[in-house]
Protein backbone atom coordinates (compact mmCIF):
# COMPACT_ATOMS: atom_id res chain seq x y z
CA UNK A 1 0.00 0.00 0.00
CA UNK A 2 1.35 3.56 -1.03
CA UNK A 3 2.02 5.85 1.48
CA UNK A 4 -0.40 9.56 1.33
CA UNK A 5 2.00 11.78 0.45
CA UNK A 6 0.72 13.88 3.30
CA UNK A 7 3.01 16.81 3.20
CA UNK A 8 2.42 17.47 -0.70
CA UNK A 9 -1.36 17.22 -0.13
CA UNK A 10 -1.68 19.78 3.43
CA UNK A 11 0.89 22.14 1.07
CA UNK A 12 -1.33 22.31 -1.82
CA UNK A 13 -4.81 22.45 0.72
CA UNK A 14 -2.93 25.63 2.48
CA UNK A 15 -2.32 27.23 -0.98
CA UNK A 16 -5.66 26.92 -2.34
CA UNK A 17 -7.15 28.45 0.89
CA UNK A 18 -4.70 31.23 1.10
CA UNK A 19 -5.80 31.84 -2.51
CA UNK A 20 -9.43 31.36 -1.69
CA UNK A 21 -9.05 33.91 1.20
CA UNK A 22 -6.81 36.58 -0.66
CA UNK A 23 -8.07 36.70 -4.17
CA UNK A 24 -11.80 34.96 -4.35
CA UNK A 25 -13.82 35.54 -1.02
CA UNK A 26 -11.83 38.63 0.64
CA UNK A 27 -11.83 35.68 3.96
CA UNK A 28 -10.19 36.51 7.42
CA UNK A 29 -6.74 37.29 6.76
CA UNK A 30 -7.34 39.57 3.67
CA UNK A 31 -9.82 41.31 6.31
CA UNK A 32 -7.15 41.47 8.60
CA UNK A 33 -4.04 42.77 6.31
CA UNK A 34 -6.82 45.72 4.96
CA UNK A 35 -7.53 46.79 8.36
CA UNK A 36 -3.61 47.06 9.13
CA UNK A 37 -3.30 48.56 6.21
CA UNK A 38 -6.33 50.56 6.74
CA UNK A 39 -5.12 51.66 9.81
CA UNK A 40 -1.97 52.97 8.83
CA UNK A 41 -3.28 54.96 6.09
CA UNK A 42 -5.47 56.89 8.38
CA UNK A 43 -2.70 57.38 10.36
CA UNK A 44 -0.92 59.06 8.02
CA UNK A 45 -3.68 61.12 7.01
CA UNK A 46 -4.06 62.16 10.20
CA UNK A 47 -0.77 63.35 10.75
CA UNK A 48 -0.49 65.15 7.65
CA UNK A 49 2.00 62.60 5.95
CA UNK A 50 2.48 63.11 1.94
CA UNK A 51 3.64 59.81 1.37
CA UNK A 52 4.79 56.53 2.77
CA UNK A 53 7.37 54.60 1.22
CA UNK A 54 7.84 51.12 2.46
CA UNK A 55 5.81 52.21 5.72
CA UNK A 56 8.50 55.30 6.05
CA UNK A 57 6.37 57.97 6.03
CA UNK A 58 7.57 61.07 4.23
CA UNK A 59 5.77 64.77 6.21
CA UNK A 60 4.23 68.06 4.81
CA UNK A 61 7.57 69.43 6.35
CA UNK A 62 10.01 67.36 4.90
CA UNK A 63 8.20 68.35 1.20
CA UNK A 64 8.00 72.11 2.21
CA UNK A 65 11.56 72.49 2.67
CA UNK A 66 12.58 70.43 -0.45
CA UNK A 67 9.94 72.66 -2.46
CA UNK A 68 11.45 75.86 -0.69
CA UNK A 69 14.99 74.59 -1.59
CA UNK A 70 13.87 73.62 -5.03
CA UNK A 71 12.98 77.08 -6.36
CA UNK A 72 15.98 78.18 -4.45
CA UNK A 73 18.17 76.67 -7.23
CA UNK A 74 16.40 78.02 -9.84
CA UNK A 75 16.02 81.92 -8.73
CA UNK A 76 12.29 81.69 -8.19
CA UNK A 77 9.72 82.11 -5.08
CA UNK A 78 6.65 80.53 -3.85
CA UNK A 79 4.40 84.10 -3.94
CA UNK A 80 5.62 84.62 -7.19
CA UNK A 81 3.88 81.45 -8.85
CA UNK A 82 -0.22 80.73 -9.32
CA UNK A 83 -1.32 77.94 -7.39
CA UNK A 84 -1.80 75.76 -9.91
CA UNK A 85 2.04 75.83 -10.94
CA UNK A 86 3.14 75.50 -7.07
CA UNK A 87 0.76 72.39 -7.02
CA UNK A 88 2.47 71.06 -9.89
CA UNK A 89 6.12 71.97 -8.66
CA UNK A 90 5.11 70.23 -5.29
CA UNK A 91 3.97 66.83 -7.08
CA UNK A 92 6.99 66.94 -8.80
CA UNK A 93 9.61 67.45 -5.96
CA UNK A 94 7.50 64.86 -3.96
CA UNK A 95 8.66 61.92 -6.95
CA UNK A 96 12.03 63.13 -6.30
CA UNK A 97 11.56 62.71 -2.73
CA UNK A 98 10.46 59.38 -3.07
CA UNK A 99 12.75 58.57 -5.20
CA UNK A 100 15.42 59.63 -3.16
CA UNK A 101 14.14 57.71 -0.01
CA UNK A 102 14.02 54.04 -2.21
CA UNK A 103 17.45 54.87 -3.11
CA UNK A 104 18.84 55.35 0.56
CA UNK A 105 16.37 52.45 1.83
CA UNK A 106 17.63 49.91 -0.88
CA UNK A 107 21.36 51.01 -0.66
CA UNK A 108 21.60 51.09 3.19
CA UNK A 109 19.64 47.72 3.19
CA UNK A 110 22.31 46.55 0.85
CA UNK A 111 24.40 43.46 1.91
CA UNK A 112 27.01 44.18 -1.11
CA UNK A 113 28.34 47.70 -0.35
CA UNK A 114 30.52 49.13 -2.83
CA UNK A 115 33.96 49.56 -2.08
CA UNK A 116 34.91 52.97 -0.32
CA UNK A 117 38.16 54.72 0.58
CA UNK A 118 38.19 56.73 3.80
CA UNK A 119 40.17 59.06 1.80
CA UNK A 120 37.67 59.75 -0.62
CA UNK A 121 34.81 60.04 1.87
CA UNK A 122 36.82 62.40 3.55
CA UNK A 123 37.06 64.29 0.24
CA UNK A 124 33.59 64.73 -0.04
CA UNK A 125 33.31 65.40 3.58
CA UNK A 126 35.77 68.07 3.43
CA UNK A 127 34.02 69.46 -0.38
CA UNK A 128 30.73 69.80 1.74
CA UNK A 129 32.49 71.38 4.29
CA UNK A 130 33.96 74.27 2.05
CA UNK A 131 30.96 74.84 0.28
CA UNK A 132 28.64 75.31 2.94
CA UNK A 133 30.84 76.86 5.45
CA UNK A 134 29.02 75.12 8.31
CA UNK A 135 31.63 73.16 11.06
CA UNK A 136 30.92 69.41 10.59
CA UNK A 137 30.76 67.33 14.08
CA UNK A 138 30.71 63.88 14.10
CA UNK A 139 26.93 63.31 14.12
CA UNK A 140 26.98 65.42 10.57
CA UNK A 141 30.23 63.39 9.38
CA UNK A 142 28.86 60.24 9.85
CA UNK A 143 25.78 61.03 7.84
CA UNK A 144 27.77 62.82 5.08
CA UNK A 145 29.62 59.41 5.32
CA UNK A 146 26.69 57.46 4.34
CA UNK A 147 25.82 59.77 1.71
CA UNK A 148 28.83 59.49 -0.25
CA UNK A 149 28.09 55.45 0.58
CA UNK A 150 24.77 56.08 -1.08
CA UNK A 151 26.30 57.40 -4.24
CA UNK A 152 28.81 55.21 -4.84
CA UNK A 153 25.81 52.22 -4.32
CA UNK A 154 24.19 53.76 -6.88
CA UNK A 155 26.85 54.60 -9.60
CA UNK A 156 27.61 51.22 -9.36
CA UNK A 157 24.20 50.71 -10.38
CA UNK A 158 23.80 52.20 -13.47
CA UNK A 159 27.50 52.09 -14.34
CA UNK A 160 27.23 49.43 -16.83
CA UNK A 161 24.35 51.13 -18.48
CA UNK A 162 26.66 54.40 -18.95
CA UNK A 163 29.74 53.11 -20.28
CA UNK A 164 30.34 54.46 -24.05
CA UNK A 165 32.90 52.61 -25.87
CA UNK A 166 35.26 54.51 -28.41
CA UNK A 167 33.14 52.94 -31.53
CA UNK A 168 30.03 54.52 -30.34
CA UNK A 169 31.45 57.77 -29.63
CA UNK A 170 32.92 57.64 -33.63
CA UNK A 171 29.68 56.50 -34.94
CA UNK A 172 28.03 59.29 -32.67
CA UNK A 173 30.26 61.82 -34.39
CA UNK A 174 29.82 60.54 -37.73
CA UNK A 175 25.99 60.90 -37.39
CA UNK A 176 26.21 64.21 -36.07
CA UNK A 177 28.42 66.67 -36.67
CA UNK A 178 26.65 67.53 -40.41
CA UNK A 179 23.63 68.70 -41.31
CA UNK A 180 21.20 67.95 -43.84
CA UNK A 181 22.70 70.74 -46.39
CA UNK A 182 26.36 69.64 -45.28
CA UNK A 183 26.81 72.33 -43.15
CA UNK A 184 28.86 71.49 -39.87
CA UNK A 185 26.57 71.86 -36.92
CA UNK A 186 27.31 74.54 -33.70
CA UNK A 187 29.71 72.53 -31.87
CA UNK A 188 31.60 70.76 -34.14
CA UNK A 189 33.62 73.66 -35.77
CA UNK A 190 35.65 76.67 -34.66
CA UNK A 191 33.26 80.16 -35.99
CA UNK A 192 35.96 82.64 -37.86
CA UNK A 193 37.82 84.81 -35.58
CA UNK A 194 39.65 88.28 -35.17
CA UNK A 195 42.14 88.85 -33.58
CA UNK A 196 41.58 92.76 -32.10
CA UNK A 197 42.98 95.71 -30.78
CA UNK A 198 41.06 99.25 -29.69
CA UNK A 199 40.72 102.42 -28.77
CA UNK A 200 37.99 104.30 -27.34
CA UNK A 201 37.11 107.68 -29.26
CA UNK A 202 35.66 110.93 -26.81
CA UNK A 203 33.52 111.75 -29.26
CA UNK A 204 29.94 112.65 -29.73
CA UNK A 205 29.42 112.85 -33.27
CA UNK A 206 30.81 111.41 -36.31
CA UNK A 207 32.74 114.00 -37.40
CA UNK A 208 34.41 114.54 -34.27
CA UNK A 209 35.31 111.26 -34.12
CA UNK A 210 36.45 111.18 -38.00
CA UNK A 211 38.84 114.26 -36.66
CA UNK A 212 39.98 112.03 -33.70
CA UNK A 213 40.95 109.21 -35.92
CA UNK A 214 43.11 111.32 -37.94
CA UNK A 215 44.83 112.95 -35.43
CA UNK A 216 46.03 109.48 -33.32
CA UNK A 217 46.50 107.55 -36.05
CA UNK A 218 48.88 110.64 -37.60
CA UNK A 219 50.23 110.35 -33.96
CA UNK A 220 51.00 107.09 -33.73
CA UNK A 221 48.35 105.81 -31.06
CA UNK A 222 49.05 102.68 -30.05
CA UNK A 223 45.47 100.79 -29.51
CA UNK A 224 45.03 98.26 -26.42
CA UNK A 225 45.19 94.45 -27.72
CA UNK A 226 41.93 93.02 -27.11
CA UNK A 227 42.91 89.59 -28.39
CA UNK A 228 41.11 86.81 -30.54
CA UNK A 229 37.34 86.78 -30.44
CA UNK A 230 34.72 84.68 -32.33
CA UNK A 231 33.56 87.27 -34.81
CA UNK A 232 30.06 85.78 -34.37
CA UNK A 233 29.87 87.00 -30.73
CA UNK A 234 31.24 90.76 -31.31
CA UNK A 235 28.52 93.54 -31.29
CA UNK A 236 26.43 93.80 -34.24
CA UNK A 237 28.26 97.38 -35.20
CA UNK A 238 31.62 96.28 -34.33
CA UNK A 239 31.26 93.40 -36.03
CA UNK A 240 29.92 94.73 -39.25
CA UNK A 241 32.95 97.12 -39.39
CA UNK A 242 35.71 94.72 -38.93
CA UNK A 243 33.82 92.12 -41.07
CA UNK A 244 36.21 92.96 -44.49
CA UNK A 245 38.90 94.32 -42.91
CA UNK A 246 41.92 93.16 -43.81
CA UNK A 247 44.78 92.30 -41.42
CA UNK A 248 46.92 95.35 -40.63
CA UNK A 249 44.22 97.60 -40.93
CA UNK A 250 41.51 100.24 -38.99
CA UNK A 251 38.50 100.88 -38.74
CA UNK A 252 36.27 104.03 -39.73
CA UNK A 253 34.57 105.48 -36.50
CA UNK A 254 32.26 103.00 -34.65
CA UNK A 255 29.39 103.67 -32.46
CA UNK A 256 28.47 101.30 -30.20
CA UNK A 257 25.92 101.55 -26.99
CA UNK A 258 29.29 102.61 -25.22
CA UNK A 259 30.55 105.52 -27.86
CA UNK A 260 32.60 105.93 -30.62
CA UNK A 261 35.91 103.75 -31.44
CA UNK A 262 38.32 102.27 -33.37
CA UNK A 263 38.88 98.87 -34.02
CA UNK A 264 42.46 97.33 -35.79
CA UNK A 265 42.21 93.80 -37.30
CA UNK A 266 45.55 92.41 -36.64
CA UNK A 267 44.70 88.86 -37.34
CA UNK A 268 42.17 86.80 -38.69
CA UNK A 269 41.67 82.61 -38.70
CA UNK A 270 38.20 81.12 -40.71
CA UNK A 271 36.08 78.93 -39.97
CA UNK A 272 37.57 75.67 -38.63
CA UNK A 273 36.29 72.08 -38.50
CA UNK A 274 37.34 70.16 -35.12
CA UNK A 275 38.31 66.94 -35.78
CA UNK A 276 37.09 63.66 -33.63
CA UNK A 277 39.56 63.64 -31.19
CA UNK A 278 38.84 67.76 -30.21
CA UNK A 279 35.44 66.54 -29.34
CA UNK A 280 35.84 63.50 -28.32
CA UNK A 281 35.57 64.25 -24.13
CA UNK A 282 32.57 66.05 -24.76
CA UNK A 283 30.85 63.78 -27.28
CA UNK A 284 31.48 61.00 -24.25
CA UNK A 285 30.14 63.13 -21.80
CA UNK A 286 27.07 64.02 -23.59
CA UNK A 287 26.30 60.54 -24.11
CA UNK A 288 26.99 59.48 -20.93
CA UNK A 289 24.67 61.88 -19.61
CA UNK A 290 22.13 60.70 -22.11
CA UNK A 291 22.55 57.42 -20.75
CA UNK A 292 22.95 58.14 -16.95
CA UNK A 293 19.28 59.64 -17.08
CA UNK A 294 18.64 56.53 -18.49
CA UNK A 295 19.91 53.93 -16.97
CA UNK A 296 18.39 55.93 -13.50
CA UNK A 297 14.81 56.30 -15.05
CA UNK A 298 14.16 52.29 -15.59
CA UNK A 299 16.47 51.92 -11.85
CA UNK A 300 13.81 53.39 -10.12
CA UNK A 301 11.23 52.06 -11.90
CA UNK A 302 12.02 48.83 -10.76
CA UNK A 303 12.39 50.25 -7.25
CA UNK A 304 9.35 51.33 -6.98
CA UNK A 305 7.51 48.03 -9.25
CA UNK A 306 8.65 46.28 -5.25
CA UNK A 307 8.42 49.04 -3.42
CA UNK A 308 5.02 49.50 -0.89
CA UNK A 309 4.39 53.09 -1.88
CA UNK A 310 1.11 55.66 -1.00
CA UNK A 311 1.07 59.46 -1.61
CA UNK A 312 -1.76 61.64 0.25
CA UNK A 313 -2.58 63.99 -2.64
CA UNK A 314 -5.33 65.86 0.00
CA UNK A 315 -1.75 66.57 2.11
CA UNK A 316 -0.21 68.00 -0.21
Amino acid sequence: MKKIPWRGLLYLLITGYLFLDLKVCQGPIREAMRSRRDAAVDEARGRGWVALVNREPLTREQLDLAVARHLYQRGRKAEDLSAKNLAMIRRAVLQGLIDDTLVRQYADGDSEKPPVSSEETAAFVEAWRSGSGAEVGKPVEEELSRIWLRKRWLENRIRPGVEVTEEEARAWFDDNHVETGGRLRPGFFEPERVHLRHLPLAATDEAGAGELRRRLLGEGKTLADLGWMALDQLPADIREGVRDLAPGEVSAPLRSGRGWHLVEVVAREGERALAYEEVRAEIIAHLEAQRSEETFRVLMEKLRAVANLQVFPENL
